[in-house]
């Protein structure tokens, strides 16, 4: 592992050959201590053994020399191989090729090959050693012809058996040297700086990068810890954990900052890798400059704070926008509804018409600006609740048939008898989708029918899945436009806005709100001849859930005596309180009226109100704040309204958690208001009939 990434392995190689010398110390000490003391019948020569130990002793001692160069090192030490192989040798031809001075002659040449590192320099080693053995045995010892033969052939055997088994040592070690000079230059070339350290963080090795991060020299960290480049020191808890994750990952990786030579300080990203070599474990640190990233990150993140604060400025915009706008507008379609119901002659009627739906143009652009930006904001949510899917589709007809029938157009609603009566969905946004989507469809038809249909798709136990669909034989969509649609602000062609005017909202909130319903919307259309939208949504089927029908409701409204009830309104615009003075006067309610919160909580304490209307925002105190201060001091408990032109999701919470019984978003007509009071009505258990 030493060295891997050194440029100078003169240290390695030293050792490496110096272990080589130790060896054959050790294993002339051993054969020495056996043809002494084992073998005491075999003829040993002491002082040519003495002599060559001595000699290699000398050599294991110049090793640790600084002066010697690693190349006449490993000179030495091959010369000392050939030494040591010539001295067995003598002694196996001395001793008449015994059996186990033979075995030892072996056991020598094939430690020596396997020492040398060349596939060359190993195969002349052997064959010196095959053809000095054979000399032996026919010059030197007394062995019969017949015996020499079968010797040479034994000798010829196991010299070619250690050439190829030294040969594919070599060609090993060749391939591992190889890795090992590939995986060097990898680490020395990274742009990162990378440590080896033992388990306890001692740097043992480092690359050139290091030194051009930190401007260390390499002497400098050379046997140091590596918590000298730390910052801050790691906590135990962190050490265990880390060294715990090494051990089963084999990986570890933070974020910290590091010191460099001169004080200052680099933001870093630390990868701790371990390796295991033999019964050894190592760590290796590479750590990444991630001062540019770090900069990045900072505009990124400013970036993303400037953006959330243009929504949230965005959002607070459109709240008080949409208060703003909302509040003259209530003022507009309910004056003009009142109006409506006074005596006009066909002109003025015609007049008053063409306000009202002024207003409710403006109105529906607003509600769609709005929906685009909870759409937008992620606020966007549904609230389901129990609702007649077949009364839905007929109010969205009823809205558009007087257009639909202006423009000479048939609007057809098909409905399949399948479909569960009562089902616990977000009915207002079901029925915004399909005023938008039915609305488009009677916008661009100017000749056919408009058809909204609906059929059961899937039903497994309570969930169900409807399929509704929006026919029409309008202008169509060219094929080269559908990817157009359901974008926002955008319509399939330029002219169209001019021509038919819309926000292009419409398509866009459809498709986020089926979405949300757990559907999915398609189309399909033929340019010229028409179009079809269809869509699936989910919902629970309820049984045995009864409601009061509309018509029936409508009936007992007109025989309620709303004369007979207590009614506070808390409203600071003199607009409005002429307004709702105007529609409640309308269904012959008195009222008192109040300007802000703080005087409607005194209002309260000096009478007992059945109903109070109470506005969000006004001076002094809000309606919030003197909701809870009702709900909290008095008594005798109203049902209060919010009357609100704050339509959010939150405003209504906010309501609600107030204390508020109900929510009536400004502008509404004299319809939802009898509705708001029927309600009422059913939860206090009131009769309608004797309400008179």
């Amino acid at each position: 592992m030493y060295g891997t990434i050194s440029q100078n392995n003169s240290g390695r190689g030293l050792a490496f050959y110096r272990l080589m010398a130790l060896s054959a110390i050790m294993s002339n000490v051993v054969f020495a201590f056996l043809y002494i003391v084992v073998l005491r019948d075999g003829r040993e020569l002491i002082w040519d053994r003495a002599l060559v130990l001595v000699f290699i002793v000398v050599v294991y001692l110049l090793g640790y020399s600084s002066k010697i160069a690693t190349a006449t090192y490993a000179s030495l030490v091959s010369f000392l191989c050939y030494v040591l192989t010539s001295l067995c040798i003598w002694t196996v031809s001395y001793n008449h090729f015994d059996g186990f001075y033979l075995l030892s002659l072996f056991i020598t040449t094939q430690g020596c090959a396997y020492s040398f590192r060349d596939e060359h320099v190993t195969f002349w080693f052997v064959l010196y050693v095959c053809i000095a053995t054979l000399a032996g045995l026919f010059f030197i010892s007394e062995i019969d012809f017949h015996r020499a033969g079968i010797y040479s052939v034994v000798i010829v055997l196991m010299s070619v058996l250690q050439y190829l088994a030294s040969k594919v040592k070599c060609k090993f070690m060749r391939e591992m040297k190889m890795n090992q000079d590939l995986l060097r230059l990898l680490i020395t070339k990274s742009e990162d700086a990378v440590f080896l350290t033992d388990m306890n963080g001692n740097i043992f090795d480092l690359n050139p990068r290091v030194t051009e991060l930190f401007g260390f020299e390499r002497e400098d960290l050379l046997n140091r810890d590596f918590k000298l480049l730390r910052k801050n020191s790691l906590s135990g808890l962190e050490i265990e954990s880390g060294l715990a994750e090494l051990e089963t990952s084999k990986f570890w990786s933070m974020e910290t900052i590091l010191n460099r030579k001169d004080k200052s300080e680099v933001p870093v990203r630390i990868s701790i890798t371990l390796i295991k070599n033999a019964q050894k474990k190592y760590l290796v640190y590479r750590v990444m400059d991630i001062t540019k990233t770090k900069a990045y990150e900072a505009v990124i993140l400013e970036a993303k704070d400037r953006a959330e604060t243009a929504v949230k400025t965005k959002g607070k915009f459109l709240a008080v926008m949409s208060h703003e706008i909302r509040t003259p507008l209530n003022g507009v379609i309910a004056t003009t509804s009142l109006l409506q119901q006074t005596l006009l002659n066909s002109e003025q009627q015609e007049f008053a018409s063409t306000i009202k739906k002024s207003g409710q143009s403006l109105l529906m652009l607003i509600n769609d600006i709005l929906e685009f930006s909870k759409m937008e904001s992620g606020k966007m949510l549904l609230d389901p609740q129990p609702c007649q899917v077949d009364e839905l589709i007929l109010d969205v007809a009823n809205l558009l048939r007087a257009h639909a029938s202006d423009k000479g157009i048939q609007l057809l609603v098909n409905m399949d008898s399948k479909i569960p009566a009562h089902m616990l969905m977000d009915g207002h946004r079901l029925k915004q989708i399909l005023l938008n989507l039915a609305g488009n469809a009677v916008k661009f038809t100017s000749h056919g029918k408009v058809e909204i249909s609906c059929e059961l798709h899937q039903m497994m136990y309570e969930e169900v899945t409807l399929l509704f669909k929006v026919t029409d034989t309008g202008i169509g969509i060219p094929n080269d436009k559908m990817h157009l649609l359901f974008q926002s602000f955008t319509q399939v062609d330029s002219s169209t806005s001019r021509k038919f005017g819309g926000t292009g909202l419409g398509l866009a909130i459809s498709r986020q709100l089926v979405e949300l319903m757990e559907g999915r919307i398609e189309v399909s259309s033929i340019d010229g001849q028409g179009t079809t939208f269809s869509f699936t949504i989910k919902g629970h089927a309820i049984q045995g859930y009864r409601v009061i029908e509309k018509a029936e409701a409508e009936l007992k409204s007109d025989r309620v005596d709303f004369s007979n009830m207590t009614v506070l309104v808390a409203e600071d615009n003199e607009i409005n309180q002429q307004v709702l003075r105007f529609i409640l006067e309308s269904i012959h309610m008195k009222a008192d009226f109040v300007g802000d919160g703080k005087k409607a909580v005194e209002a309260c304490r000096a009478k007992d109100y059945d109903i109070i209307f109470m506005d969000m925002q006004m001076p002094e105190m809000d309606g919030l704040v003197a909701t809870s201060e009702i709900r909290s001091s008095l008594v005798h408990q109203p049902y209060i309204v919010a009357i609100t032109a704050n339509t959010f999701e939150e405003d209504k919470r906010l309501c609600m958690d107030a204390g508020m019984n109900d929510f009536l978003a400004k502008p509404f007509e004299v319809s939802q208001l009898k509705a708001t009071i029927l309600k009422w009505l059913q939860i206090s258990g009131r009769d309608m009939d004797s309400a008179a």
